[in-house]
């Protein structure tokens, strides 16, 4: 794998989700797949297995996607921590806000790195 076909380290978010039912884990972050489809090569999202109370992806935020994502639905609340470089963070945060109900439940902010805390729901 050259230089060009790896994850770009400021645009690189790490994404928590738990608190929810395997299928609104699912859901959510195959949802941010689609907003934020890896390059080939590049490494995608990896989730946790059915028995998992806490699944996890990591995502190249640097470019969404050109289509929307078909919506979706959550049968509860659902949290999420986001965690990268601002502006990434941000993007994701957007992806979320632009099919979800987002409440913030915290924030920290480093030099180069936010971490945010937020509860989403249908």
């Amino acid at each position: 794998m050259d230089s060009q076909d790896k994850v770009n380290p400021v645009a690189e978010v790490g994404v928590t989700v738990g608190n929810c039912s395997p299928e609104d884990a699912h859901a959510v972050l195959d949802l941010l797949e689609h907003s934020f489809p890896a390059e080939a090569g590049a490494g995608g999202a990896a989730g946790g297995g059915r028995a998992a109370t806490v699944w996890s992806a990591t995502l190249d935020a640097a470019k969404p996607a050109e289509r929307q994502a078909a919506p979706v639905r959550l049968k509860d609340t659902v949290s999420v921590t986001l965690q990268g470089g601002p502006r990434a963070v941000e993007r994701v945060q957007a992806a979320l806000a632009g099919h979800f109900t987002v409440e913030k439940a915290g924030a920290v902010s480093g030099d180069q790195e936010q971490e945010i805390g937020l509860r989403i729901r249908s």
